[in-house]
């Protein structure tokens, strides 16, 4: 399979990965949670008209109540013209809110909606119609009765169905649902050409790999040819050299026996240079200003470390330490000193023989100290060094062995 292949299979992959990712629920829970909304939200509507309608109504359906109390006009009149005004000059009305609203008196007499016409555009006015003054007394003390007892007021606002208000709120919530359901679909197809990108790398880089190992495979096999080669030619030299390979083989091991004297020569000599060297370092006198700083360190130790004994080769080990390897040995030390468990010992050492018994401890990787226990608690610290001084502090453990 090519690559174009491989990579048009994987987006067809990447497809059926879409649709099987696809949020089936957040689309089920956008399908039936907006009708829900919609009849709870058209509900919280009609509460919230109703409270502030009724206190508007209650508000403006008595405005000239000197007019009514000088008995120009009924109650009912006032309560009508005031109420019919404001429901027609209210723009939510055209939305599609429809309020109910029932005024009455306290001995039931319903006052708005009227049974009879009304003509709310005028006011009455006895005068022009020739009442008398009595009439207007009449009036005005029915009118004076109903205010003093109150009014009840009713309001019930609903809110049409199909109406703009109505569908409006249907259609936010859609439109909404709609919203979620792209940001989640838009979330997958983005994850899916992740993926889809991811995987095609993959292939591109697996690609890559395996054109390489193909070469190197190639040069192998030429390789392969080469060494056959050789070696077939080597086999048919060896057929003529056949006669003289056992005086060859015989000199080489005589070559390879006096090599090995050699070396193991050459490793006691060596081996006693050191001892030679150390035994001289040890008895070579010392400046005054190392001896000092011996003497300071030994009387520092002792006062520190009351379970732990310093050998002189072990004091200027640790002297010829950097700061930073001292401050770490110096540490080891301490908890030597305080509990031996609490340190990890690398191993023992055994000098030729069997003739010494030293526990080695390693701390910043190269540094060394060898110590040997010595009765009861006490503990006694033969020499500090590093890696590169380990031979020489070897073959010290060696001599004071012997």
């Amino acid at each position: 399979m090519t690559l174009e292949e491989a990579v048009k299979t994987d987006s067809f992959l990447g497809s059926l990965q879409t649709l099987k990712n696809f949020p089936y629920k957040i689309l089920f829970l956008c399908i039936f949670l907006p009708p829900i909304f919609y009849i709870l939200t058209l509900n919280g509507l009609e509460r919230y008209l109703q409270n502030r309608e009724t206190t508007k109504i209650r508000s403006i359906m008595i405005r000239d109540v000197e007019a009514l109390y000088q008995g120009h006009h009924t109650v009912k009149e006032e309560v009508n013209r005031n109420i019919v005004d404001y429901l027609r000059s209210d723009f939510k009305y055209r939305l599609g809110v429809k309020t109910n609203i029932l005024v009455r008196t306290k001995d039931d007499r319903i006052l708005f909606p009227s049974a009879s016409a009304v003509d709310t555009d005028q006011s009455v006015d006895f005068t022009t119609q020739g009442m008398d003054s009595l009439r207007y007394m009449e009036v005005a003390s029915e009118n004076y009765r109903i205010l003093s007892e109150g009014l009840a007021l009713s309001v019930a606002v609903r809110i049409r169905h199909n109406s703009w208000l109505s569908n409006g709120v249907l259609i936010f919530y859609v439109i909404l649902a709609l919203l979620f359901i792209q940001h989640f679909v838009r979330r997958g197809l983005s994850e899916s050409e992740r993926e889809g990108l991811e995987q095609r790398e993959a292939i591109q880089s697996l690609t890559a790999r395996l054109g390489r190992a193909e070469s190197k495979l190639a040069d192998a096999q030429n390789q392969e040819t080469e060494y056959l080669e050789r070696i077939n030619a080597l086999k048919k030299d060896r057929i003529h050299l056949s006669e003289d390979i056992d005086g060859l083989l015989e000199e080489v091991e005589k070559q390879e026996a006096g090599l090995n004297e050699q070396t193991r020569l050459k490793e006691e000599m060596a081996e006693q240079v050191l001892v030679l060297r150390n035994e001289l370092e040890r008895l070579a006198p010392k400046p005054k200003k190392k001896k000092k700083m011996l003497d300071s360190a030994a009387k520092r130790f002792s006062v520190l470390y009351k379970n732990l004994a310093f050998t002189d080769r072990a004091l200027e080990g640790f002297l010829d330490l950097t700061e930073e390897f001292q401050l770490k040995a110096e540490e080891v030390i301490h908890r030597l000193n305080e509990d031996e468990s609490a340190v990890s010992v690398k191993r023992k050492v055994f000098g030729k023989g069997g003739k010494i018994n030293v526990l080695e401890i390693v701390f910043s990787y190269s540094g060394r100290i060898y110590y040997q226990k010595d009765s009861g608690t006490r503990k006694i610290i033969v020499a500090i060094g590093t890696k590169n001084t380990q031979e020489k502090d070897l073959a010290y453990l060696e001599s004071v062995a012997l």
